[in-house]
């Protein structure tokens, strides 16, 4: 029988942590204390980056700037996200989703239907059910504060995590063996690797000189949720429009989750309206799909646009999420990609610890990148490219558009293979995405209730 493995040390983080018999601890200022892997960001994407690698046995910290929220959601918080069946997989595996499922309502049909160039009492229709698949529903439509509270639930649950909030990043250095970051408040953290969660103007991005390409289209997008009288029967419906896209997400009982995108001038008017009148606008260009609108949920605006990072990797940095790619909010791809991300990196970072090689060497985090770069490229340039055809007012293109509706419509195998290559990345799946365990790299410690570094 081999030797029993040496129980590790703890490490400055777990030693801060039991520090104190109570939940939350603080790192001495101008002292180094160190981790396997730092996780810069607090949004959903960091926050399983978070919980993937810390359930998979690797001590991590997460910094993130946002203060922990409360533990019940509102009623109609209009932000959610539609997670494919492979991204719900994965937050089974790393033991989140159980927390989310009766707060989310299944896909089982999305349905299209286009009102570019058409008469207005004839719009063009195409239906994808899940039922031609065979798979179960295309995913899950989660508001995204249930998914967060969960998240931040199993980083609770595992001693080898510490989730360091609110706290903000002053500055990161990428140095020979390790990331060295400096909080605002004068507190130090080392680590193997950083993982880079934290948005589109990502200073992780920024400090290791990996440029990023945007561009925008000129349109704002408004999320909320609604209450309504008809049920919406798990079906998603996506309006296409010339000035953008409308999409009705369901969610539990009568209740839908709404992003509809405007140019730019039009959306700041709609936001202005009283609640009345506002529904009375989304009532009219929804066609009475779900019956009478009867309350509409807090209203938030955003900027539609795309972003593709030059590269994801770099010496001790892995970028993860909206660091990496931004897209419009068409198709459910961009929590679905990030998830991708965490997934594929959590495989690349624990076959070579088992190998004993340096989880933050850049030959180890390029291979990382291969996996994900053609995925992520061929995502932006396809929504990049639908996004246009649905605003365009050029007739050639509008025809072409309905016409591959139409054949696409008509001829289920092209229809469910379409759908099939939806739900997949291009390229390997990641093992927890089809539902396969990864073993971990080190036992876990059982949960103390006393980790965490406020």
């Amino acid at each position: 029988m081999a030797k029993a493995r040496r129980r590790r040390k703890p490490s400055t983080l777990e030693k801060a942590a039991l520090s104190r018999h109570c939940p939350g601890v603080m790192l001495m200022r101008n002292t180094e204390h160190h981790c396997d892997i730092l996780v810069v960001g607090g949004g959903v994407a960091g926050l399983a980056a978070a919980v993937v690698m810390a359930d998979l046995g690797f001590e991590v910290a997460c910094v993130d700037a946002m203060p922990p929220e409360p533990t019940k959601a509102p009623a109609l918080d209009g932000r959610t996200t539609a997670l494919l069946q492979g991204a719900v997989r994965a937050l089974s595996a790393c033991g989140v989703w159980a927390d989310c499922e009766t707060e989310s309502a299944p896909l089982n049909v999305m349905r299209i239907i286009d009102e570019n160039g058409r008469r207005a009492n004839a719009p063009l229709t195409t239906v994808f059910d899940s039922a031609d698949v065979g798979e179960g529903p295309f995913g899950f439509n989660v508001p995204n504060a249930v998914l967060r509270q969960a998240l931040m639930r199993r980083l609770r649950e595992l001693a080898n995590a510490h989730h360091i909030a609110p706290a903000k990043l002053s500055e990161i250095r990428y140095e020979s063996t390790s990331v060295r970051a400096t909080l605002e408040d004068g507190r130090v953290l080392t680590a193997a690797l950083s993982i880079g969660a934290d948005g589109k103007g990502s200073p992780c991005r920024e400090a290791a000189g990996i440029r990023a390409r945007r561009w925008t289209y000129g349109q704002t997008a408004m999320a909320f949720s609604v209450a309504h009288t008809r049920p919406h029967g798990n079906t998603s419906t996506e309006f296409h429009r010339p000035n953008g896209p409308l999409v009705l997400v369901p969610l539990p009982g009568n209740r839908s989750s709404v992003v509809w995108v405007e140019r730019e001038r039009g959306a700041a008017a709609f936001m202005n309206l009283d609640e009345d009148a506002f529904l009375r606008a989304l009532a009219a260009r929804t066609r009475n799909v779900l019956g009478d609108l009867t309350k509409v949920g807090p209203r938030f605006s955003y900027p539609v646009g795309s972003l593709l990072a030059d590269r994801y990797a770099a010496h001790r940095l892995a970028l993860v999420g909206e660091s990496a790619h931004a897209l419009p909010p068409i198709g459910a791809q961009g929590l679905n990609l990030g998830i991708t991300d965490v997934t594929t990196l959590a495989e690349v970072l624990t076959d070579a610890w088992r190998q004993g090689c340096d989880i933050g060497a850049e030959e180890v985090l390029r291979s990382y990148e291969r996996r994900r770069r053609p995925d992520v490229v061929a995502r932006v340039i396809a929504v990049d490219a639908l996004n246009r055809a649905v605003m365009t007012r050029f007739p050639p293109v509008q025809a072409a558009r309905h016409l591959g509706l139409s054949l696409l419509d008509r001829f289920t195998p092209l229809k469910t293979a379409l759908m099939r290559q939806g739900m997949v990345p291009v390229g390997e799946m990641p093992k927890m995405m089809r539902g396969e365990a990864i073993r971990p790299v080190r036992r876990l410690a059982q949960p103390s209730g006393t980790t965490g570094i406020s």
